[in-house]
């Protein structure tokens, strides 16, 4: 579930060392600090009590690895014990103390053992929600890139893209979101671009693909429902000769299909902008990987995904909004952020269920029903191999009647 998320940077040590908090763990932090502080309060009144009948104040017997509530300035934290050892005071007088990690914010303290209470049966089997992580594959290249780090990262909501495991540290690049209609940019290219770090590897080191992403699907059609839709593509023939198409429903509940246009608007902000491809370009492509593609044409930016890598660089990709297919080099491709999938894939792709001869007939097909509103009627649902069977309309005449006369 932290492949892909909205995280704040809660801690920072170094480039290669730092903690990050999911934007939706703000609010589960907030009552936790809540309750604690209001438990010692509590604590600290019965504490006061014991004081004025003699019984003292009670010293916890912690050791390594046990979880307390430890102080930080003038509040209480959740924390882990890491070591203890002995410090001598201002009046040489020695003080048992604790060197502490604070698990939901990942920064370290040292505080006195009997300033440390007991945690919470409540909150001892919640995690810790502070997640330790390095940017992966990046080297810092002096002291100076932490607090460029730090300016590029701090108090901003970022998207954690995880790349790699190690152990229980996760190798990730953050992704931030810029004005000026830059739209998205990656803090770990940005540290690299301006001098403050390197990649350890080669730009084309594979990046392991932990994610395994899809775009949502529309629901299946049912047959004997109607529904008006627009031709997207017209695929060639197949070996039955049944002609098959790819439409967009415009008659769906939501209109999806009109919020197309914007989406497509706001990918070419994001990746219209200079050093596009060194930014977000593919290090690797593999069947099924969804992207960003460039079209050769009308120079817009489309939502696609892998069909086939061809040859080296060469990959055929579907635009999954319309159906078609092509043949495009990689550097035309680009990293496909996670807001832009939010929108399932437009294009369902039907059979319309009658043969037809040659190209002619689907030419004049294509003239007929191209750019025009269709009525189309589900004959027979599909299946996992099987397209829909469908009837089209056009101002309520029967485009597949008109195909049969060509038979």
């Amino acid at each position: 579930e932290i492949v892909n998320t909205k995280v704040y940077v809660s801690c920072i040590e170094s480039i290669n060392k730092f903690y990050v908090l999911r934007a939706n763990d703000v609010k589960t932090i907030v009552q936790i600090q809540k309750e604690l502080n209001l438990e010692v309060e509590n604590n600290s009144m019965e504490t006061e009590d014991n004081n004025e009948g003699g019984k003292g104040v009670e010293v916890l017997d912690v050791k390594p690895g046990y979880l307390v509530v430890a102080k930080f300035q003038d509040n209480f934290y959740r924390a882990k014990v890491v070591s203890l050892f002995i410090e001598l005071d201002n009046s040489l007088t020695e003080v048992n103390m604790a060197e502490v990690l604070y698990i939901d914010y990942g920064n370290i303290g040292m505080v006195p053992i009997t300033s440390t209470r007991t945690l919470p049966s409540s909150l001892l089997a919640l995690p810790p929600l502070a997640i330790q992580c390095s940017l992966f594959d990046c080297l810092a290249l002096g002291e100076d890139t932490t607090t460029e780090f730090r300016g590029l990262v701090n108090k901003h909501c970022l998207l954690l893209e995880m790349m790699g495991r190690r152990e229980d540290v996760l190798e990730v690049d953050l992704i931030r979101e810029v004005g000026d209609n830059m739209g998205y940019t990656s803090v770990r290219d940005v540290l690299v671009l301006c001098g403050k770090a390197v990649f350890y590897s080669s730009p084309c080191t594979t990046i392991p693909n932990m994610e395994e992403r899809d775009y949502k699907q529309l629901p299946s059609l049912l047959a004997g429902s109607v529904h008006t839709v627009m031709l997207s593509h017209l695929h060639q023939l197949s070996h039955q000769q049944l002609p098959q198409l790819s439409v967009q429903l415009l008659s769906d509940q939501d209109k999806l299909a009109l919020q197309l246009p914007s989406l497509m608007d706001q990918m070419g902000e994001v990746y219209g902008v200079k050093r596009s491809e060194e930014l977000w370009g593919l290090g690797r492509c593999w069947p099924g990987m969804v992207c960003a593609v460039r079209d050769s044409r009308d120079k817009m930016w489309y939502r696609g995904q892998v069909v086939k890598v061809v040859k080296g660089r060469m990959v055929r990709v579907k635009y999954v909004d319309f159906g078609n297919t092509e043949l495009v080099p990689a550097h035309r491709m680009r990293r496909l952020f996670k807001d832009f999938m939010e929108l399932p894939a437009m294009a369902t792709r039907v059979s319309m269920g009658v043969k037809v001869e040659g190209p002619e007939v689907m030419a004049m097909l294509k003239e007929g029903i191209d750019l025009v509103d269709l009525d189309m009627k589900i004959v027979e649902e599909g299946c996992e191999d099987i397209l829909p069977r469908v009837e089209l309309k056009v101002e309520g005449n029967s485009v597949n009647k008109w195909l049969k006369q060509f038979v």
